[in-house]
């Protein structure tokens, strides 16, 4: 029995939903939604590309593709997340806030504190 006619047609089905996805990437209301639809784009792609190695017969190398177009797509949505993330979040009223690592301890922050006038131990240029 030749299912190629099959996954023909369901390759032509898998681009239709891909388009329908691309109208929410292009006028999604939130950053969200485009974020979403990039994805949901990314997904089906993967599953296309088994799907012309089934009907190309060569499987075995397409498989690769897909695993590292998989992982691209899985880091670059991550990447957009956190992105988005931290351009959401307010910045700080103290900058130097942002320059110490939250792992570094407090030592460090003791150690790179700029001086002050009232510091004791601060010698006065003339």
């Amino acid at each position: 029995m030749n299912l190629e006619p099959f996954f023909i047609a369901m390759a032509v089905a898998i681009l239709f939903l891909m388009l329908c996805n691309l109208y929410r990437v292009v006028a999604g209301p939130t950053v969200i939604d485009r974020m979403l639809g990039m994805n949901v784009i990314g997904t089906k792609t993967t599953v296309l590309i088994v799907l012309i190695g089934v009907i190309d017969g060569r499987v075995d190398l397409f498989i690769d593709i897909t695993l590292a177009y998989a992982l691209l797509n899985f880091i670059t949505t991550i990447a957009a997340a956190r992105f988005y993330q931290r351009l959401a979040q307010p910045v700080p009223a103290d900058s130097r806030e942002t320059l110490v690592a939250p792992s570094a301890g407090p030592e460090v922050e003791e150690a790179d504190a700029p001086v002050t006038a009232s510091d004791p131990g601060r010698k006065e240029i003339p």
